[in-house]
């Protein structure tokens, strides 16, 4: 190693990193952000850390947390919620300087593999500008994956010089940075598969039992990891088989694989929710293709493997850390270009080695063309990557700009049109926002999101009959919906149906116990049926269940209007004030509200 080259290499991938995701820093929280960071009240108090870690109830808000066992990645949140409360800025400062650190390990890494620092640093420029690292970095929930990234290489770059220098603390570093980056996203699970491909690949004159020793640590730790995942979120996988079966799971995916590989080479037409056919048959004409072109890489990795063990490593590289976001365990999406992230690393060394072959051309009168044709090949990559990356970036920046850029290339794909009447109702612009629903409704079979945001939509219209209805018809499709229920509670609410929405706040609460909202609008719901002692139970549960100082707050108004309506004022002023007492910053309206009250005629002052 040159220090002083790889200083200068490390200082260069730091800052163009920087320059091309400097147009994200301004962009809101969008798609998941709600429920991972702003509706998630675990990540509010820093005495919940504890329980990030053996909570199933504690990752995100609502029926999300139920999906995704993260606690690394959330204690993060946490711990950004801590210093700069919802300042987007600096979430998203955050994933840039994590993506920029990836781009530097990954530089490491590389010269210590390939023992070429060229090679290296335009691999880890490559991966670092390359647009389908969008998602990741400009989506502040993206953060799960550069923080995995970031830990796994760091277990590869100590496993690889454990194996050079024979130190058993590199050893123990490599298994402890494996630990973290499982806790923070599950594609983790890779690494110990890619140790055994490494060591094919560039053996050692370790004996088999020695091998065996050293993959134990790693071995052991996925195991844990499943076994706590499956302990705490009583299952593994996401969802079901799609299409009902394994095999037609195994079908849909063939040509998925083809498609990200489509993408990494042209990534024009970029897109944050993908839906795909589930395909029936082996002879589809998508899947037989497919299937051919894998069959023939299989077949091609023997010779690739002779004549050349780095470009036959960084292909199973690719492949290798596919296997987790495979749908071997189903998870809810067949594709997505967050998955991307770590096998991209595969398929930027691969570009790398190419244009480093280029420029090593053997006949004399060809090596100055040779080299002045890689230099532009390797100059022109990186100008479009950088362009198109930070265009991209643009389309993160907010809800309604990375729906409009989807609807763009796909003007019929049900999740945009859901996403774009979500926008709308955010915009208070409620008859656009059904239009564009109940079109999303219509192109799609038993799909429960746009019913759910259509039933929410019709609560803010007045129209309870038909969010009732609605609301009804999503819940048959996903019956353990935590903001269904509640709604569906609200619209039998305000139809006066006060049992039937007793039962839905209660289902809602049955499903997640933190859920404060439902405490409250249970406690709303028996105060109006006249079960004044029932209502206050159901708002002191709040405090019990949530460090919301918001919630809490709401909670001892609606008390102290319980004990109002009840003519016990003394009981009505002292949790006016407890109200009072808690409204913080923010809370200005909140306070208000408490303070008219507690001045009230009919308050003993």
């Amino acid at each position: 190693m040159n220090l002083g080259t790889n200083t200068k290499a490390i200082l260069l991938l730091f800052i163009l990193t920087v320059i091309i995701y400097s147009n994200s820093l301004g962009g809101d929280f969008v798609y998941d952000d709600g429920y991972f960071i702003v509706k998630n009240i675990h990540i509010k108090n820093l005495e919940n850390i504890p329980s990030l870690f053996v909570s199933s109830c504690t990752t995100a808000f609502a029926e999300l947390s139920q999906d995704v066992y993260r606690p690394v990645t959330t204690v993060t949140f946490a711990l950004d919620y801590y210093l700069w409360k919802l300042n987007t800025f600096c979430y998203h400062l955050e994933n840039v300087l994590l993506h920029a650190a990836n781009a530097i390990l990954l530089f490491l890494l590389l010269d210590l593999v390939l023992a070429d620092a060229a090679i290296a640093f335009l691999a880890s420029l490559l991966f670092a500008l390359h647009p389908v690292q969008t998602e990741v970095v400009s989506w502040i929930s993206g953060r799960s994956s550069v923080l995995c990234l970031f830990f796994y290489l760091g277990a590869l770059i100590f496993y690889i010089r454990f194996l050079k220098e024979s130190k058993k603390a590199y050893l123990a570093v490599s298994a402890a940075f494996y630990a973290v980056s499982l806790f923070s996203k599950e594609m983790a699970i890779s690494l110990p598969l890619l140790l055994i491909a490494y060591d094919f690949h560039f053996p050692d004159k370790a004996t088999f039992r020695q091998r065996l020793y050293r993959y134990a640590p790693f071995v052991l730790l996925a195991a844990f990891y499943i076994t706590a995942r499956f302990l705490i979120l009583n299952r593994v996988s996401q969802c079901a088989w799609w299409g009902g079966s394994p095999y037609r799971t195994f079908l849909s995916m063939a040509p998925v694989i083809i498609d990200y590989i489509k993408t990494l080479v042209f990534p024009l037409q970029l897109r944050v929710f993908y839906i795909l056919p589930i395909r029936t048959s082996i002879a589809d004409p998508k899947v037989l293709g497919a299937l051919c072109m894998l069959t023939g890489a299989l077949f091609a990795m023997l010779p690739i493997f002779r004549r050349s063990r780095r470009v036959s490593f960084f292909i199973c590289w690719f492949f290798i850390t596919l296997v987790p976001v495979s749908n071997i365990v189903p998870l809810r999406a067949l594709m997505a270009e967050r998955f991307l992230y770590i096998p991209s690393i595969g398929f930027c060394v691969l570009v790398a080695i190419l244009i480093r072959t280029i420029a090593a051309a053997k006949p004399a009168y060809l090596k100055r063309f040779a080299r002045a044709a890689a230099a532009m090949a390797a100059a022109l990559l990186v100008v479009m990557y950088g362009a198109r990356t930070m265009a991209r970036n643009e389309d993160w920046k907010s809800h309604m700009a990375i729906t409009a850029s989807l609807l763009k290339i796909d003007p019929l794909n049900t999740w945009g049109l859901t996403s774009l009447g979500i926008g709308y109702i955010t915009e208070e612009r409620y008859d656009m926002a059904v239009k564009a629903l109940t079109k999303s409704i219509h192109l799609s079979d038993g799909n429960f999101s746009p019913r759910s945001v259509l039933g929410f939509c019709y609560l803010q219209l007045g129209r309870y009959e038909d969010a009732a209805r609605i609301l009804s018809e999503a819940l048959k499709l996903y019956p353990r919906n935590v903001e269904a229920l509640n709604s569906l509670g609200v619209a039998y609410a305000n139809l006066k149906r006060y049992k039937e929405a007793v039962g839905e706040f209660e289902a809602a609460l049955r499903v997640d116990k933190y859920y404060a909202e439902g405490y409250l609008n249970l406690g709303t719901a028996y105060d109006h049926m006249g079960q004044s002692g029932k209502a206050i139970e159901e708002y002191l549960r709040v405090e019990q269940h949530t460090k919301s100082r918001q919630d809490v707050a709401i909670s001892y108004l609606r008390i102290g209007d319980v004990y109002s309506k009840l003519k016990k004022p003394e009981e009505a002023k002292r949790y006016y004030k407890k109200a009072i007492g808690l409204c913080g910053r923010n809370m200005d309206d909140l306070r208000k509200i408490a303070t008219d009250r507690l001045n009230a005629r009919f308050v003993d002052k």
